[in-house]
């Protein structure tokens, strides 16, 4: 995403909240569905590039976030639905892993947002 001048690539977006689907649907009660979603990101980013979080709006996403850059929030939103679903019955979990699990997810750095 460009900000003052610079894109900015790397990006931490936490797990959705129940209640983050909620307020973005209620800012929004007529808003399109793509709106509510770019909303919804919105609140769950943690970090994008350098940008201030204070300027991280929905304004500033609106005007500057390309289609590329919300595939790849899309596709992290994704992944961060997988490794926190609850396993499903009759599925082998394995052997609990040592290694703690993190909230965020965060691209490489060839992925953009």
């Amino acid at each position: 995403m460009l900000y003052a001048g610079t894109r900015h690539r790397d990006y931490t977006l936490r797990v959705p909240l129940a209640g983050d689907l909620v307020d973005a649907q209620e800012a929004h009660p007529q808003g399109l569905v793509r709106l509510v979603a770019l909303d919804l990101y919105r609140r769950q980013l943690l970090q994008l590039g350098e940008i201030p979080a204070e300027a991280i709006t929905l304004e500033l996403l609106r005007s500057e976030l390309t289609e590329i850059d919300m595939a790849e929030l899309e596709r992290a939103d994704a992944e961060l639905g997988k490794r926190f679903a609850p396993p499903r019955p009759g599925s082998s979990t394995g052997a609990a892993s040592s290694t703690p699990s993190s909230v965020t997810a965060t691209p490489s750095p060839t992925s953009g947002a």
